[in-house]
């Protein structure tokens, strides 16, 4: 059976598709992030359930689903939750049908995003092919998303969390391509356990695909050779930069056809431009004592707090890192809300103690904190002036490297701490951290303040949470220390 999930995945690369249907078991597992996406996906869902009252919820998945499908039609259900629907190859899980009086019935499909998407005007159109082929009529399609202009005040009112748009003339537009493509994605389905030549020839972006190294992991050294002669110059290259063939496994007479390409791990003398003079006048603009500034947020598609709008961010943690006068060692202060209640007078508070009114406070993107201590403000009038005098007192560090004062060619044309931290302070590493990346920290709020989680396991996670952060601080001023030394 070729689901919607799966029509949207060949959409994306007949590889992905493959590998879920095929083989499982190479697919990447979900990290932490995801799955908050997914869990926050089923929140919204059920929200939206809300503003078709009466509804029948229907139980099941597949064919059970779709035979209950049948049944509450038949009972005389007018209004259908999560309904499923199957032909001889399709299958498909709505979110919401409706029955209209001539007996027609219209489709509405949710979605977390605050706009109507391309991707999901397809996903539309496969659902309707699918219920049609089933026998059910279709009138009208409609998108409800979220309406990122309402805030929270109170009990959430669904009828405001949400926006309704009829995207009908949009889905029959789209359903020519659709039906063509149903097809070429049932073919892939197909396709034997093993990967052979004409999956990886499938793939629409072999320079971009994530899934490309799973299929290879499986090749074996004299496959990769044959595969490697029958694929085109242009695939055989992008394939030998990423790494997924080597050199000696292209036959010579091709290799030597290709001419100079870009292999991968080649050990190149790197590149190093320093602007002195620009950077000892941007750090002689600052006024000690210095302030490191990070925070880590969290966002929800469905407010959690009164005074948040949907995805508006959230700060429940941060870290500073300060440094009272030149040359002194800095002082560690940092805050982490474990309660599941609004965090922000409390971030405000602790804030307050650690910064005080004169100094620069430096920070990696200026545009993020800056934000955030704008929303705090708004969020918090009695603590408006103070977090506006923090915005007039800030200082992006990461402008140093965006406005090419301090190139390696190692930082890859990013300026992200992520990779200017391992190039210029090496001694200092997120990989020796549990937890690596902004995301995770972020998806791991919830189990922190979530009282059903065993003590020990939330006081854990509460120390990774605190190591993550503040290496994002010390990372700032260990680099900082870097661009004072590169200027003198």
């Amino acid at each position: 059976m070729l689901t919607k999930s799966n029509f949207m995945q060949f959409l994306r690369c007949s590889c992905e598709l493959w590998l879920v249907k095929q083989r499982p078991d190479l697919v990447p597992p979900i990290d932490p992030a995801l799955q908050r996406i997914f869990d926050e996906g089923n929140v919204v869902d059920a929200w939206a359930q809300k503003l078709f009252p009466g509804g029948v919820n229907v139980d099941g998945f597949g064919k059970p689903a779709a035979e209950n499908t049948k049944k509450a039609i038949a009972n005389g259900a007018t209004i259908l939750l999560q309904p499923t629907f199957m032909t001889a190859k399709l299958s498909c899980r709505c979110d919401i049908l409706t029955k209209n009086a001539d007996g027609s019935w219209d489709i509405y499909e949710v979605k977390s995003s605050t706009d109507v998407k391309e991707e999901h005007i397809t996903d539309v159109a496969f659902q309707r092919i699918c219920i049609e082929e089933a026998g059910i009529r279709i009138s009208r399609t409609f998108l409800v998303h979220i309406n990122n202009q309402y805030v929270r005040n109170g009990e959430i009112d669904p009828e405001q969390l949400f926006s309704k748009v009829d995207v009908t003339h949009e889905v029959e537009n789209v359903m020519p391509m659709a039906k063509k493509e149903i097809p070429r994605a049932l073919a892939v389905l197909d396709w034997e356990k093993m990967p052979r030549l004409m999956h990886v020839m499938s793939c629409n972006d072999p320079a971009e695909c994530e899934f490309l190294a799973c299929y290879f992991s499986e090749f074996k050294d004299d496959d990769k050779y044959s595969i490697a002669a029958s694929l085109p110059k242009e695939k055989l290259v992008t394939f030998i930069e990423r790494g997924l063939i080597t050199p000696d496994q292209v036959p010579a007479d091709v290799m030597a056809e290709l001419g100079d390409i870009k292999l991968p791990n080649t050990k190149a003398e790197p590149t190093l431009s320093i602007d002195k003079d620009a950077i000892r006048s941007e750090l002689d603009g600052l006024q000690y004592p210095l302030y490191f500034l990070d925070y880590e947020t969290q966002h929800s598609a469905v407010p959690t707090f009164d005074g948040y709008r949907p995805y508006q961010q959230m700060v429940f943690q941060y870290s500073v890192h300060v440094v009272r006068e030149p040359g002194m060692e800095p002082e560690h202060y940092e805050f982490l809300a474990d309660q599941p209640k609004d965090p922000a007078s409390m971030v405000a508070e602790s804030l307050k103690k650690h910064i005080g009114d004169v100094g620069s406070v430096i920070v990696w993107n200026a545009r993020f904190e800056a934000s955030r201590n704008a929303e705090i403000g708004e969020h918090l009038p009695e603590f408006a002036d103070f977090m506006a005098d923090i915005n007039n007192r800030i200082y992006d560090l990461m402008m140093i490297v965006k406005k090419g004062y301090y190139v390696d060619s190692r930082f890859g044309g990013s300026a992200s701490i992520k990779r200017v931290l391992p190039v210029m302070c090496p001694e200092l590493s997120y990989n020796d951290l549990t937890i690596h990346e902004g995301g995770t920290a972020s998806a791991s709020w919830a189990t922190l303040t979530n009282p059903a989680i065993p003590v020990d396991q939330r006081e854990q996670l509460r120390k990774d949470m605190l190591a993550y952060c503040g290496l994002d601080t010390y990372a700032m001023y260990a680099i900082f220390l870097k661009l004072l030394t590169s200027c003198s």
